[in-house]
């Protein structure tokens, strides 16, 4: 007789469905965790594209395709802003104007007599831009963007009346339209940046709370491993926005005496943000384990669940228009029902989280806003000509040091104008039509070390060629120049608000904003082969600059994976080591805590780049991705020791002590006798009865082995 038939098709196809449902959320989770929206910054993108759309606008009515230079004007003139101080912001706008103008001017004259000027022209451009970063980011970025200009302008001859005939007089007028846009009509608030960066925070956090609550069955290994791998990124991110907002509290300008109070709020806030990641990280150990039982681990996902809208409701009222004058009681009510949520923890849970109230005028110290205005007042210098030779001097002696060392930048800077330069042979050999496009990207594609040019490289060349398909269908039916200039709107929108989210999307849609904008006013036949040429010269440029990172004084990161392990090592198993001792200094048990989940997430980022670099072969690459998979494991097995103390164990204690000695020898000396020490300590282990600190004793031996395995080989 034929077997019975165990599942129906109507079974099958549920089970289908579920796991259907399952893949779409977890590659929903994955695009939320690499393309963090909530840096989406809709305020910059409406700017540049107002500021782009006006000069197409402008040019179409007055029947002047040269507009089109004004608004590409206005676009980079946005992109170069600083976001800082008002005289900042017009340091870098109005500086971009003036010298991306007068370098174009310089490198359209020089090119004009022959290849080989054009060439030198733009080495030097190009060199001087790289070189240019040790003046900071913001210097960098707006000499590299001037640089692009100049090779743009290298290929049109210039032209400086009368004005309706000068490309290089309306682009400068674009350049000022858009600074002017910036610094009246639609000014930036002083603490719009510092609002947003601790919004951020709190939408980094009510983010890992959702990651921690996420998944069906909680008892599933796979699932288990996926949600603790998006919660570390998370975390990571977290941190890295928590960073953020506290170096952007520290650049507002504190002379705005009247925006005392939000200065103060946004400080506790920021203060508290950092306790309920401390918070978090511990809850999201005890969900993503299994030590916790069902009704256990159901419990805490619903409570990170309303722990998570609550953050999202917080991240709101800090970075809407009513941030600006925030209800203190407002404020303590939503902390107030945290504390609530972590009450109905378990017992023990509930007892070791309880959140802190510590606003700020409870600290050892003054009122911070006070220390900042005095320390500010204390580092004034008198103005006068004589103040401002003894800066330029200071710069200028800066940049000899740096070129007498021949340090990392004087080499970028060298190799930006090999590699600008090699762009600009190459499409001259070829006579690639508007080959400036391909010189633009490389310049802008090159980056201090192989691993950053690599990613962005890639990033660049892939959304080039998706841009520019996009570019192709929308030059297939739309060839009106108006309704050109209309369409630039919501691409240059999408371009600017998707720039600190994600490269790879800027990109993309950064290619069809400048090919519709070329295009504006341009032969409607010829639209279709145009967007092709320059979508096709992005991913040269893009090309050329990756292979210019590895050939001209190719620069790796200079960091000792050896080295970043064991600190990794040390500070898991002293953390491990405070959870064991039991109920303690919960201050100390966090600060534990997190300097070792920063170390894991450090280890993780740079053993992902020496990958990208090709330094490690197959060996060493699988070591250290189990070493830095079992130290997550080690963290969580802490926490939970930590929640849940168990009996006294000196014996336990001692060994771990042992053992960071043995982990601290090898990693110093690396010698047969220093293996063999940590060999004896691995055999003479502990043997526990509770589940958590067995799972931790086996999971140091492993971390051990994988580390040094030949402290597994034994002498007979």
């Amino acid at each position: 007789m034929p077997p019975p038939l165990l599942t129906s098709p109507l079974a099958l196809l549920q089970d289908a469905l579920a796991l259907l449902r399952t893949l779409v959320r977890l590659s929903l989770q994955r695009w939320r965790v690499r393309f963090p929206l909530r840096h989406a910054n809709l305020s910059e993108g409406l700017r540049a594209a107002c500021g782009a759309s006006v000069m197409l606008l402008l040019g179409e009515w007055l029947g002047n395709p040269l507009f089109s230079w004004a608004a590409m004007g206005a676009f980079l003139t946005c992109l170069a802003d600083s976001a800082g101080s008002n005289r900042a912001r017009l340091l870098s706008m109005g500086g971009f104007a003036v010298i991306s103008t007068l370098g174009g001017v310089l490198a359209a004259s020089v090119a004009g007599k022959s290849v080989e000027a054009g060439l030198l022209a733009i080495m030097a451009c190009a060199g001087v831009a790289g070189f240019s970063r040790i003046y900071g980011a913001a210097v960098g970025l707006v000499m590299m963007l001037a640089a692009g200009v100049s090779a743009i302008m290298a290929d049109a001859p210039p032209v400086l009346l009368p004005f309706s005939h000068s490309h290089v007089l309306i682009y400068f007028c674009g350049c000022a339209w858009a600074t002017l846009l910036g610094l009246t009509a639609w000014r930036i608030h002083p603490f719009a940046a510092a609002r947003l960066a601790v919004a951020r925070v709190y939408g980094a956090l009510a983010e890992l709370a959702v990651i921690a609550a996420d998944g069906e069955d909680g008892s599933d290994p796979a699932q288990l491993a996926h949600g603790a791998e998006l919660a570390a990124q998370s975390r990571r991110h977290a941190r890295i926005d928590l960073e953020s907002a506290r170096r952007v509290l520290g650049e507002v300008a504190i002379e705005r005496t009247a925006s005392r109070r939000l200065y103060e709020n946004l400080l506790v806030r920021l203060a508290r943000a950092g306790e309920l990641l401390d918070c978090l990280t511990v809850l999201a150990d005890l969900r993503l384990s299994h030590y916790q039982a069902p009704p256990a681990r159901r419990r805490t996902a619903r409570i990170l669940e309303a722990m998570a809208q609550l953050m999202r409701a917080m991240q709101r009222d800090v970075a809407g228009p009513t941030g600006a004058k925030p209800s203190p009681a407002a404020d303590a009510r939503v902390m107030m029902r945290l504390r609530q949520l972590v009450a109905r923890l378990p017992a023990v849970t509930s007892h070791r989280l309880q959140l802190a109230q510590a606003p700020l005028a409870e600290s050892a110290v003054a009122d911070p806003v006070d220390l900042k205005r005095a320390a500010r007042g204390g580092g004034a210098q008198p103005g006068g000509v004589r103040t401002w030779l003894a800066r330029l001097w200071s710069l200028a002696r800066r940049a000899l040091l740096h070129a007498e060392a021949g340090s990392d930048e004087w080499q970028h800077g060298w190799r930006c104008a090999a590699a600008a330069g090699a762009t600009y042979v190459l499409v001259h050999l070829l006579e690639l039509p508007f080959g400036y496009w391909a010189t633009m990207a490389t310049m802008l594609v090159m980056q201090p070390t192989i691993a950053d040019s690599w990613s962005r490289s890639v990033e660049r060349a892939i959304g080039s060629v998706v841009g520019g398909a996009l570019a192709v269908l929308l030059s297939l039916f739309v060839h009106s120049p108006l309704a050109l200039a209309l369409l630039v709107f919501p691409l240059t929108v999408l371009t600017m608000a998707l720039r600190p989210v994600s490269y790879g999307l800027y990109a993309t849609f950064l290619t069809p904003v400048f090919v519709l904008v070329a295009d504006v006013g341009s032969d409607p036949a010829q639209q279709l082969t145009n967007a092709m040429l320059r979508a096709g010269n992005n991913v040269i440029g893009a090309l050329v600059a990756l292979v210019a990172s590895y050939l001209f004084w190719p620069r790796r990161q200079r960091v000792d994976l050896r080295a970043q392990l064991g600190r990794m090592v040390d500070l898991n198993i002293a953390c491990l080591r405070q959870a064991v001792q039991g109920p303690g200094d919960s201050v100390a048990m966090h600060a534990c805590r997190r300097d070792a989940c920063v170390a894991n997430v450090e280890a993780g980022l740079m053993l992902q780049r020496l990958a990208r670099e090709g330094s490690l072969d197959g060996e060493q690459r699988a070591a250290a991705r189990m070493a830095v998979a079992l130290s997550r494991r080690l963290a969580a097995a802490a926490s939970h020791l930590w929640l849940h103390p168990q009996p006294p164990a000196p014996l336990l204690e001692r060994w771990l002590g042992e053992l960071a000695v043995a982990f601290a020898a090898c990693a110093d000396a690396g010698d047969r006798a220093a293996h063999r020490g940590l060999a004896a300590v691995l055999q003479a282990r502990p043997a526990p009865i509770q589940l958590a600190t067995a799972d931790a004793v086996e999971t140091l031996c492993l971390l051990a082995t994988s580390l040094y395995p030949q402290a597994a080989i034994r002498d007979e």
